[in-house]
């Protein structure tokens, strides 16, 4: 049998996902860290110097403050000029019970299309369904994140796909825990997004349907009952998705920065 793979991209994204996972084997156990299958990085600029973001950018080929409040924003992304880092800001979409609600209806009303099933990620998938997983979210400019978060072999983590008779993989969500356990909110709040459907696939409301799907059985399996994502203003799809399953935009972002020297187009994913 061939060995599972977890990691897919482009040769930047590979060695990028492996030295996140690394370092994450190093500093699992630090509660002002997160990691969801990417890259660590920090819970917030409170966690941790400025010195330290530009480091675990520079070690990894990208890092994030994960929870900023939007009026430090402009002061942190100007502090990265003189280091040559790029900088993308992410807009906090959160959900809570009433978008778990709103999972269950969404579940009940939106059936799949004929020809699709959805099946969850395991840690048994074989190569070829996990190669057109990341092939179904890579041609919707999103990375996935390490396929053993995903599977729940590493941490809490769940992936729903929608397959075609032959095989091949269409649409998927995903999620995973994000904080460290001993974190406040490292038991509440987990990340949610990889949100893909493939262009001959869209109009069938797929992405809803595994999103909804993905939130409740991350409810029911480990306990989480707050869900955010992070969006780039002007990604209309995605926040157009977003507020149908319930999230709501906050008044804080994910600063995410990363090395253009490491990974080609400054940027880790969509």
């Amino acid at each position: 049998m061939s060995a599972r793979q977890d990691i897919f991209g482009s040769p930047d994204q590979q060695a990028l996902l492996g030295r996140g996972r690394a370092l994450h084997d190093l500093t699992h156990g630090n509660a002002g860290y997160t990691y969801y299958g990417r890259t660590v990085g920090i819970v917030s600029p409170d966690r941790a110097p400025f010195a330290e973001l530009v480091s675990m950018t520079r070690l990894q080929g990208a890092s994030h403050f994960a929870h900023v409040q939007n009026d430090q924003m402009p002061a942190l992304v100007q502090q990265l000029k003189p280091h040559d880092l790029s900088a993308v800001q992410y807009a906090r979409w959160v959900g809570d019970a009433s978008a778990l609600q709103t999972a269950r209806e969404t579940v009940t009303s939106k059936q799949l299309p004929n020809g699709i099933t959805s099946h969850w990620l395991t840690d048994e998938s074989d190569n070829p369904l996990r190669a057109s997983l990341a092939s179904a979210a890579l041609a919707c400019g999103v990375l996935p994140p390490n396929l053993a978060v995903l599977s729940g072999a590493l941490q809490p983590g769940l992936c729903r796909m929608a397959v075609t008779d032959q095989g091949e993989v269409v649409s998927c969500a995903a999620a995973a825990s994000y904080m460290h356990p001993d974190h406040p909110d490292g038991q509440v709040e987990c990340w949610w997004g990889m949100l893909s459907t493939v262009p001959d696939w869209r109009g069938f409301g797929l992405s809803l349907r595994l999103g909804a799907e993905v939130m409740l059985e991350m409810a029911r399996r480990y306990g989480f009952t707050r869900f955010f994502t992070g969006i780039e203003p002007g990604n209309t799809a995605s926040e157009v998705v977003c507020t149908r399953l319930g999230l709501t935009l906050t008044d804080s972002s994910t600063l995410s920065v990363a090395d253009p020297g490491q990974l080609s187009g400054g940027r880790m994913t969509k």
